[in-house]
């Protein structure tokens, strides 16, 4: 009888863990769907410290492409920050870029393979970085919450949330939040607003993601 029940007991974990995978799969694949994701976003970071708690809150537009992630803050101050797969630009308010090439820094190739499978939404990606569990709070809002498999990376992070809206058919999926947490106790949080799925980049998009 012990026997048995610690297969049942298996048998409900085993299928209670692929019906999760089945249903994120389906949650990546629709927030896939959309190759290019425009939108604005508020950053708070929040740093603990023996004085207490202090925030740093940042806001401006943002793209997520398979060409990069660009981050475009316009308060407290103009700077924008451009992450590709073996490169990342910086350029200040004055316009002065710094480009890093990093194409032979498999650390850094690491955490940006890491930020692009989280804002790309790719399953593959996700899984292939992160230990994924999904959290379901009501029938229009889930939580994806990962863990790093890289130990560069769970050295430094402790978990992602990502907060997803949806309808009950899951036809229409949304990222509204990503809260990181790291393993200081540190939090860093964005919340997307006025998001838009265009086609493609215009010129002056795609040229900021071109560096050589």
């Amino acid at each position: 009888m012990k026997k048995f029940f610690s297969i049942l007991v298996l048998f409900i974990f085993t299928s209670f863990a692929f019906a999760q995978s089945v249903e994120l799969k389906k949650l990546c694949s629709k927030l896939a769907e959309h190759p290019i994701t425009k939108g604005d976003f508020v950053q708070i970071k929040t740093i603990n410290s023996a004085k207490g708690k202090r925030q740093l809150k940042s806001n401006g537009t943002f793209i997520f492409s398979l060409n990069g992630i660009m981050w475009k803050s316009e308060k407290p101050f103009p700077s924008t920050m451009v992450i590709g797969p073996d490169y990342l630009i910086q350029i200040d308010g004055a316009g002065n870029k710094t480009i890093t090439d990093v194409s032979n820094n498999q650390a850094f190739a690491n955490v940006a393979s890491t930020i692009i499978s989280v804002f790309s939404n790719d399953y593959e990606l996700l899984t292939n970085s992160f230990e994924t569990q999904l959290i379901t709070e009501n029938t229009e809002n889930y939580l994806i919450r990962l863990n790093p498999k890289d130990t560069t990376i769970a050295s430094v992070i402790g978990q992602i949330d990502l907060s997803l809206q949806t309808n009950q058919s899951l036809s229409e999926v949304t990222l509204s939040s990503i809260l990181i947490t790291e393993v200081s106790g540190n939090t860093t949080s964005y919340t997307f607003t006025n998001q838009s799925y265009p086609r493609e980049l215009s010129q002056d998009e795609k040229d900021i993601f071109i560096f050589k």
